[in-house]
């Protein structure tokens, strides 16, 4: 049965929920970086990927502060701002690479059309 990339969010949202530490929210997304370039998606849709985990982690934030407990709020924010870090990285980086891209493409452009 395939995996839609929500569903794979979803589930990357739960197994952050069940995190006990800010490496496991760091180990977990450098997986979801490697399923995401193993996939080969386009970089729109790894980012759409990314910036839909950081809208959820947002929302994840938000309502752990209003249905759990002082201390297991207090953890739950530690791994949700570790994984919004680590997601921005991932962000920054797939930018680097479409630029990257589209600076090579121009450069293959402009040296095809000198020719």
């Amino acid at each position: 049965m395939a995996v839609t990339l929500e569903d794979y969010r979803i589930q990357i949202i739960e197994q952050l929920k069940a995190a006990r530490g800010t490496e496991r929210a760091h180990d977990l997304l450098a997986e979801v970086d490697m399923v995401l370039a193993s996939a080969r998606l386009s970089t729109a849709a790894q980012g759409a990927f990314w910036d839909s985990l950081h809208s959820d982690l947002d929302v994840l934030a938000e309502v752990s502060k209003d249905v759990l407990g002082k201390d297991a709020a207090a953890a739950l924010s530690e791994v949700v701002a570790a994984a919004q870090g680590a997601v921005l990285k991932y962000r920054r980086l797939l930018r680097g690479e479409q630029a990257a891209s589209s600076d090579q493409a121009a450069s293959s452009d402009q040296a095809a059309s000198s020719d």
